[in-house]
């Protein structure tokens, strides 16, 4: 596909004075003179006078660094993010592999494509442009909304409802057993029934391998915008609001309600039945075992493993009032 220049610079809100055909998104260093590329960061300076791209989107302040062909924009970052969009390989069959079962009474919209392997349970219903690569389950009862990617090994259990334009990478794992018991008089454990679901907004992305369980009784809420890395765990009964982003190996215990626009880093912990605020940040590594009401906060604490309870109350004690006398 060729793309010309100006139409790039209107989808990005960019001012250029060139229309020039691209064929490609590549970077500074790799693009050649069909490429569009980008420049953001000042320590790749050297490439972005060397490069071989046909065109490059950058600051206006960095102009005086490449004389070629321009387009420029407040955040080259982020404009980049939307030319990605444009050149990013997305399948365009039509068609229901016959290797793959459908239910009855499960209906598609326009231009579906199911692959090779695929299980689809009874009474789903799936909106326009559908892709279901392979080898996916898909229990009953089940609504997907339009322009909704589901990748192959991924497991959608019943009820489970997605708005549009959503995708969900290998081996994702949506609506599956809640982890809930209650303790016997004996210690044994019985295990609670987890009759909830999962209700997942628009512009939701799950990553590779993340699970979001359904809830107990209560449905688990993913709201519009989030974005979920690989190896994520979201316990039965969460509720992650608008725009909130969630970091590789993030775990998110059961009950917990999580604000917008939150940014939660890799291998966070957070504690179930707790409440975080609006545009919360939490760092790589940091446990979160209490509610922050305060929005717009940011929380780092990493403590050694393996310490005993004791000690790390003790330790956390100290450090309160070592904060304490620092105010």
């Amino acid at each position: 596909m060729l793309y010309s220049s100006s139409d790039i610079a209107k989808l990005i809100e960019g001012e250029t004075d060139h229309d020039i055909a691209v064929s490609n998104l590549a970077s500074l260093k790799s693009a050649n003179k069909d490429s569009i590329s980008f420049f953001s960061d000042f320590k790749y300076k050297d490439e972005l006078k060397n490069t071989k791209a046909g065109i490059v989107i950058l600051k206006k302040d960095y102009a005086k660094y490449w004389k070629g062909p321009s387009i420029f924009v407040e955040d080259p970052y982020l404009a980049f993010a939307k030319v990605s969009s444009l050149f990013s390989s997305k399948n365009n069959k039509t068609c229901i592999d016959k290797s793959s079962v459908i239910g009855n009474k499960t209906i598609f919209g326009k231009k579906p494509y199911v692959g090779p392997n695929c299980s689809i349970g009874s009474n789903c219903s799936f909106g326009d442009n559908v892709e279901i690569i392979g080898n996916v389950f898909i229990s009953d009862n089940v609504i997907v909304g339009n322009n909704v990617v589901i990748n192959s090994n991924v497991t959608i259990e019943r009820n489970v409802v997605i708005g549009n334009n959503c995708e969900f990478l290998s081996g994702s794992k949506i609506g599956t057993e809640g982890f809930g018991y209650a303790r016997e008089k004996n210690k044994s454990w019985l295990k609670i029934p987890q009759i909830g679901s999962v209700i997942i907004g628009n512009n939701v992305d799950v990553g590779a391998n993340s699970t979001i369980d359904r809830g107990a009784i209560e449905n688990t809420i993913i709201e519009d915008g989030v974005k979920i890395d690989n190896l994520v765990q979201i316990g039965h009964n969460c509720h992650i609001g608008k725009n909130t982003i969630i970091a590789g190996c993030a775990g998110i215990a059961g009950s917990a309600r999580i604000g917008k626009n939150c940014m939660i880093g890799g291998a966070a912990m957070i504690k179930g039945h707790i409440i975080i605020a609006d545009d919360t940040i939490i760092s790589g590594g940091t446990g979160i075992g209490r509610s922050v009401n305060d929005p717009g906060k940011r929380f780092t604490n990493v403590f050694p493993y393996n310490i005993e309870h004791k000690d790390w109350l003790r330790i956390a004690n100290n450090l309160k009032k070592i904060g304490k006398k620092n105010d």
